[in-house]
């Protein structure tokens, strides 16, 4: 790591320093406030160690606590013999700093100033008012400035810039530069979280993690993993700039370092209002505007550093004080439940099953995985049994812990357990079977094990078992009937009610009856809200809802629901960050956000080794298709490979996604009639399973790279298939068919309207490329200037289409496919294999081309369908 760090985040204050330094008007300089840590002595020290040499000489002092009570200590090196009569030393010391060659100007910084003693703030005063030189100071908010210092900015002679935090943007671009990699963004945001853009924390802190080891790097991007620990030089600092404490302040210090937040009353109660008082106007706690006034630390490093500084039977006393009195108090919901069971048991108190087993069931509803198998463990380790056992084994299928969590089930079954409990387990194993493990064989046979080990009125959970089964598998008929079926029953217990639930919305997206969904969503996510025991499936849920609904063509409430149910769950750690990433990379992804969609799937790809099943491979279907409709296909060539890997362990009803998926990799290399087979063999697949959403997905795919045999099935699926992008798909390949212009234009209006910008994009380059083949060149280049915008919007998008419409030719669309994989370097012995074609087809081809064009050389030939 860099021994001096990069300025980033500083280039408008910079600005504004250096153009009140160096101004021609009559600015005496700059008073740079803000915080302790923030950079203010980094930034006043680069601003004047950069000024044109030559023309400028700078000179530099910092003002301490100790120095402070000599007369002119902040200058104590140009102050000569201080027996001397105090108004000639003071004047000596305004010459020395003031002297400079013939048309040299002179810039002082001063940093610290709030510490300079009566004479030193006297000669700062005195270089300003007789415009000796020009001056740079800084000061801490917050603390006592000598008012000779006081009046230069409230005077105007000198220009006040407020330095505050990095933002969390700053900290991230900040990490980037000095680490010389990216950093994975969970573990960015949580090092944003811990310093809140305190430069000064911020490196103490990197630099420990560093020699730990628990920051590391794998694959070019940096990741952090575990608990910061403050080290003695952290801990020390931290002391030094909250400064000494009363006693009383810093036990509410402590309490708040081991409790936070906490009401404002019980605070007090706990400690005192004075003290309470104190540590507010110290800036040493927040007091939000909000319902019992909940209290914190101001910075997050604090209580660390409390933390530290305690002894383990300090802070035991400490959480036994307050879990007792949380106990005390009225229920306040689930947040103040898994604090208090969290206290206990890392106190003195006893260790209570049913409250460490009420506390994990909850930490799920918060959607904190890691904390409800900690819980879980502590109640079963206390004697806690069924339900402490259920928690713990969907804690662990959170975590991406498939088999451990099957483990668990598994043993549960060998508890003495009711027909219900029996049913409930055997629901509960299919999460990790299905979506983690890839395991629908072996769940089939634990719900049939579970229909001859109970009795009938617990069957309907059962049902709704097989349901998500067959909607796992692709089969979604089988599916809607089971889940109908099991929901029509009044003994439906909770974890059988959201399988059902998913079901639906699974196989009435596949089978094109979005409009079906609504009332099926409210019910699923009214469930989630309410029982604890399913309420952390809300994301997965929230995929299976929102891919529906992106299959249909509302992209649009799509992506406000991805924003929603994400934004709900932004605080939390653990699995959650990466479910979420891959939700906003799915939703950028389907309204064309490009940029915006790598940025959230890439940003997480170095935790991708961590999971299984389900969320991996949409994840990787997802961040492929966005590198190659980004025109990036040598990385989405690499992330296909990630996928190819795990395709062992395929999620069949995804099958035609995959399709998709290897069509626009083909696409990108250059391969469009591989690309339209891929596409086609994607509409087979979803058709013979009755998945008409999805084929009709596939066919429009192929369209859109320039199939022109799609329309009649298309329109047949436009009459079956709810939701807008069915007539909108029927519209494009019709007018592809007929070379219809205007058609394609209004396909594009109409992909424009639901949101799905990259489809709008391919009909508008359609348009462009068809218009100039009847001779309406104006049209064209309306129409490809429509479509080189809405591929502006997407971020910078490359698709087959568009490449035609911005470079019109002579060649024909196969001669254009022929020589772009020619320029790739293939054969043309390896390009007829790829295209199924002979090698005299393609010699002819090319052999056409030239002459068409006058060029020879393949890379010649290259440059007409590249733009070189």
């Amino acid at each position: 790591m860099a021994s001096v760090w990069p300025l980033v985040g500083r280039a408008e204050e910079l600005r504004l320093i250096n153009a009140a330094v160096a101004g021609a008007d009559d600015c005496g300089g700059v008073v740079i406030a803000g915080p302790p840590g923030v950079g203010k002595s980094r930034l006043a020290h680069e601003a004047i160690t950069h000024l044109s040499p030559g023309l400028w000489v700078s000179r530099w002092a910092r003002a301490t606590a100790s120095a402070r009570t000599l007369p002119l200590g902040a200058f104590a090196e140009c102050a000569g013999d201080p027996a001397r009569d105090p108004m000639l030393v003071v004047r000596g010391v305004i010459d020395h700093l003031a002297a400079a060659p013939p048309g040299v100007k002179v810039v002082v910084g001063i940093d610290d100033a709030h510490l300079l003693d009566d004479l030193s703030s006297f000669v700062v005063h005195q270089l300003v008012h007789r415009k000796l030189a020009k001056i740079v100071v800084t000061i801490r908010t917050g603390e006592p400035t000598p008012d000779a210092v006081t009046a230069l900015w409230k005077d105007g002679h000198l220009q006040r810039v407020e330095l505050q935090q990095l933002s969390e943007r700053e900290t991230v671009d900040l990490l980037t530069t000095v680490l010389g990699g990216r950093m994975e963004y969970a573990s960015a945001q949580t090092l944003w979280t811990y310093t809140r853009g305190n430069v000064l924390y911020l490196r103490h802190l990197l630099e420990q993690e560093l020699t730990s080891n628990r920051l590391t790097e794998h694959q070019g991007i940096w990741e952090w993993t575990g608990h910061p620990v403050v080290s003695p030089g952290l801990a020390d600092l931290i002391d030094t700039q909250i400064g000494a404490l009363p006693d009383t302040v810093g036990a509410v210090l402590d309490l708040l370092a081991v409790g936070e937040p906490l009401p404002e009353q019980m605070l007090a109660d706990l400690t005192d209002p004075d003290s309470v008082e104190t540590a507010d106007a110290a800036g040493l706690i927040t007091v939000a505007d909000a319902d019992q006034h909940p209290v914190r630390l101001a910075h997050p490093l604090y209580g660390e550093a409390r933390r530290a500084r305690s002894t383990p039977l300090r802070l035991r006393r400490l959480r036994s004080r307050l879990a007792t009195t949380l106990a005390s108090r009225p229920d306040a919901g689930p947040r103040a439940l898994v604090r208090r069971a969290v206290l206990t048991l890392e106190s003195d108190l006893t260790h209570d099953p049913a409250l460490f087993t009420a506390a994990a069931t909850a930490s799920l509803s918060l959607f904190d995985a890691g904390l409800a198998e900690k819980l879980a463990a502590a109640a079963i380790t206390s004697g806690a049994g069924y339900d402490a056992q259920l928690t713990r084994s969907t804690a662990l299928a959170l975590a991406s812990r498939g088999r451990e969590a099957d483990d668990v089930a598994a043993r549960i079954l060998t508890m003495d357990l009711t027909h219900e409990q029996i049913a409930e387990v055997a629901c509960h194993r299919l999460g990790h079977l299905l979506w983690i493990l890839g395991r629908p064989e072996l769940a089939d046979a634990i719900l049939l094990d579970a229909r001859k080990s109970t009795l009938s009125p617990v069957h309907a959970s059962l049902t709704a078992g097989h349901a998500i089964v067959r909607a796992y598998e692709g089969r979604p008929i089988e599916a809607t009937e089971a889940a109908r079926s099991a929901l029509q029953s009044a003994d439906l217990a909770d974890t059988g009610a959201v399988w059902a639930l998913g079901a639906l919305l699974l196989s009435l997206g596949d089978l094109g009856k979005a409009d079906l969904i609504p009332p099926i969503a409210n019910r699923a996510y009214d469930l989630l809200d309410h029982s604890a025991r399913v309420s952390a499936l809300r994301l997965i849920f929230s995929e299976f809802h929102t891919g529906a609904l992106r299959l249909a063509g509302d992209v649009n409430e799509a992506d406000t629901t991805t924003a929603r149910v994400c934004r709900e769950a932004a605080d939390v750690p653990g699995w959650v960050q990466p479910m979420s990433c891959m939700l906003m990379g799915r939703a950028a992804l389907a309204a064309g956000r490009l940029t915006e969609s790598r940025n959230w799937l890439e940003s997480r790809f170095g935790s991708f080794p961590r999971l299984t099943g389900y969320i991996p491979r949409v994840w990787c279907c997802a961040l492929t298709q966005a590198q190659a409709l980004s025109g990036d296909h040598a990385a989405a060539a690499e992330t296909l490979r990630t996928l190819d890997v795990l395709h062992g362990s395929a999620v069949p009803f995804l099958e035609p996604e995959h399709l998709i998926t290897r069509a626009w990799v083909a696409a990108a290399t250059g391969a469009v009639t591989q690309a339209i087979e891929l596409a086609n063999q994607g509409a087979k697949q979803a058709a013979a399973h009755h998945q008409h959403a999805q084929e009709l997905v596939c066919l429009h795919t192929a369209t859109r790279f320039g199939d022109t045999t799609t329309a009649e099935r298309l329109h047949e699926l436009a009459g079956q298939v709810d939701g807008p992008r069915a007539p909108a798909a029927a519209v494009h390949a019709a007018a592809l068919a007929a070379g219809d212009a205007d058609g394609l234009l209004d396909a594009s209006r109409k992909f424009e309207n639901m949101g799905d910008l990259l489809a709008a994009m391919d009909a508008a380059a359609h348009a462009a490329t068809t218009y100039r083949h009847h001779g309406r060149n104006g049209s064209a280049l309306t129409a490809t200037t429509r479509a080189q915008r809405l591929a502006d919007t997407c971020g910078g998008a490359s698709t087959p289409a568009l490449c035609e419409a911005q470079q019109p030719s002579p060649l024909t669309a196969r001669q254009r496919e022929i020589i772009t994989l020619a320029v790739q370097g293939l054969s043309n012995k390896q390009i007829a294999e790829k295209l199924n074609l002979s090698v005299r087809t393609i010699e002819g081809h090319l052999y056409r081309a030239s002459l068409k064009t006058g060029l020879a050389r393949r890379d010649d030939l290259g440059g007409t369908v590249t733009g070189r």
